[in-house]
């Protein structure tokens, strides 16, 4: 018997999501289709991939050695899909701000399409804060800059065009009592929070707290996104943060789960901003083109979940 590409796909959503119903919401499949494709890998490769438990489900020993191979697979697909790309005539020079966020969750496969479809730009790239990106682009020293527009008062010198709208939900430990709800209310948050306070959350959360007469007992103030993720896998406390920067498992191989709020938090909105009359030029071009496609499947706030 023979594995296919979907099977290796619907088994590592549902070893990252931690659960056959959230795997299956992914994928936008049946939950028994998630079923019956890993029942037929465990057949196949004559081992237990999971172990099945109240709360979802938990990767085996041998299950844990097979996502390493099929993540080499995705990777080896994703790669093959980009063989050869032809290699547009545009040449020249963009200077691009970005802010830790981007650097880190939304700018690599941007670049690394960039070098391999475009190879006669030369894209500088600076890690600002908000306010160094705001004069950058003023002063005419950067071309364009990447952001969470939605964390920030929109400067009337500035065009803004939105790229990505990212839901925020709460991130709870797999061994909080929590973890088994779909979605819950603020009102029924009695535990501690971990608040980050990267890129203005804290002020955008803290209006979110506001609006909705929420008054959080605040356990940690972070600056550290990792941290963060390794304090809620913990079960040290609670955070709101976007689908944009979750991930199911913290470094030491904790899981972290996501919940809807009754109380929907605002989107974390990344988007491109550049001086107002400022011309982006053929490189500028070409990288605006890369970056809407790029993130086109996350434009819409209902496809997916700072």
């Amino acid at each position: 018997m023979e594995f296919s590409f979907r099977q290796v796909r619907y088994f590592v959503a549902t070893a990252e999501a931690g659960q056959v119903s959230r795997a299956a919401l992914a994928c936008n499949v049946s939950q028994s289709s998630i079923t019956v494709a890993i029942a037929a890998l465990e057949t196949m490769l004559g081992r237990r991939l999971f172990l099945r438990q109240a709360r979802g489900m938990r990767l085996t020993a041998e299950g844990e050695r097979f996502l390493r191979h099929c993540h080499a697979i995705l990777r080896s697909v994703e790669d093959a899909t980009e063989l050869a790309p032809a290699a547009a005539d545009v040449s020249g020079r963009l200077r691009l701000g970005v802010t830790e966020t981007i650097a880190g969750y939304v700018l690599p496969p941007i670049w690394r399409k960039l070098r391999r479809s475009f190879p006669g730009i030369a894209l500088e790239v600076r890690e600002m804060g908000h306010a160094e990106i705001d004069a950058g682009l003023r002063a005419g020293e950067l071309d364009m800059a990447m952001l969470l527009t939605s964390n920030i008062e929109r400067s009337p010198a500035l065009h803004y065009e939105e790229l990505i709208s990212s839901p925020r939900r709460l991130w709870v430990s797999s061994r909080s009592p929590l973890a088994e709800r779909r979605s819950l209310s603020l009102a029924e948050l009695e535990q501690d929070y971990i608040l980050p306070t990267m890129e203005e959350h804290s002020g955008l959360i803290g209006r979110y707290w506001q609006r909705n007469g929420f008054s959080p007992r605040i356990l940690f103030r972070c600056h550290t996104l990792e941290a963060v993720r390794s304090m809620v896998a913990s079960d040290l406390g609670v955070t709101i943060l976007s689908d944009l920067v979750y991930r199911p498992w913290s470094l030491e191989g904790r899981r972290v789960v996501k919940l809807d709020l009754a109380e929907r938090p605002p989107t974390a909105d990344v988007g491109i901003a550049r001086a107002i009359g400022a011309e982006p030029g053929p490189a500028g071009e070409a990288f605006l083109a890369l970056a809407r496609a790029e993130t086109a499947e996350l434009r819409d706030p209902g496809n997916i979940a700072s």
